[in-house]
């Protein structure tokens, strides 16, 4: 049984989203949700419950909750629900029409990011979110050859210590081929890693990519300048890295198309 105060919460954690923006947002009550569209099921529905202790149960209750069904973003970062929580959510049906997902700080080993994968509901997912989580090569395996998240237009990896192998599995992906934005920063991944990128149509379409602090060295900028994958490329952070004189002036010439964010 859902307990009154987790489902106030609930209430009071909705936000109305617009048609132009998600960030474009009013918080508003039920009611005054509901009264936005012809009919409630037409509102476009934000639930925001980072840093709320959500554990399993509560998780179990939020699926059930009626609302959650016009939900199509949900933000549940640092949370205690684990991986057990993750799975309830991959099943979900009533998640079936969202699009953006944030898990951010959740401790998600290989075992939640499978469920993920593995979903036959979450197909409409285009943003996900899974910065400062635990999960290791299984795990990124499952995610990079899911055709549920091939429709993933951001990936947000922020500081998971992918390492090179981890870069290498991403660029070896057959599902994400659609991504325009992605987030590396902090993951470790290296020259090596960052060449295994450079050579995969993964980067074709991407047009955001956060590289800063990687561990990257001077070959790095031979890699970015020598790809053939980097054409819509707009903004190249690569902040907190280390380059010699010589790199940095090549990968200056770089900005001449791209927004290029680098220590001098």
């Amino acid at each position: 049984m859902a307990n009154a105060y987790f489902d106030s919460l609930v209430d009071h954690s909705l936000t109305v989203v617009t048609e132009h923006s998600e960030s474009d947002s009013l918080m508003v009550n039920e009611s005054q949700a509901y009264s936005l569209a012809p009919t409630s099921e037409e509102v476009n529905l934000k639930l925001r419950l980072n840093d709320e202790d959500v554990n399993l149960e509560e998780m179990a209750d939020l699926m059930a909750n009626p609302k959650i069904r016009r939900v199509k973003f949900l933000e549940l970062d640092s949370n205690a629900f684990g991986d057990a929580g993750v799975e309830v959510l991959a099943a979900a049906e009533c998640l079936a029409n969202l699009q953006s997902l944030s898990l951010a700080h959740n401790k998600i080993t290989d075992r939640g990011m499978q469920a993920l994968a593995a979903s036959s509901v979450l197909t409409r997912l285009r943003k996900l979110y899974l910065q400062h989580n635990g999960f290791g090569r299984q795990g990124l395996q499952a995610l990079a050859g899911s055709p549920t998240l091939a429709g993933l237009t951001l990936l947000y990896l922020k500081a998971n210590r992918l390492g090179p192998e981890g870069a290498r599995i991403l660029a070896d992906s057959p599902a994400l081929r659609n991504l325009k934005e992605l987030y590396l920063q902090g993951a470790w991944i290296g020259s090596e890693g960052l060449e295994a990128l450079c050579r995969s149509p993964v980067l074709e379409s991407v047009k955001i990519l956060n590289l800063s602090y990687n561990d990257l060295d001077d070959r790095a900028a031979d890699h970015l300048a020598e790809s053939k994958f980097l054409s819509r490329l707009m903004t190249l952070d690569l902040c907190g890295n280390r380059f010699g004189k010589d790199a940095l002036a090549k990968l200056k010439s770089l900005a001449s198309r791209v927004t290029l964010l680098i220590d001098d």
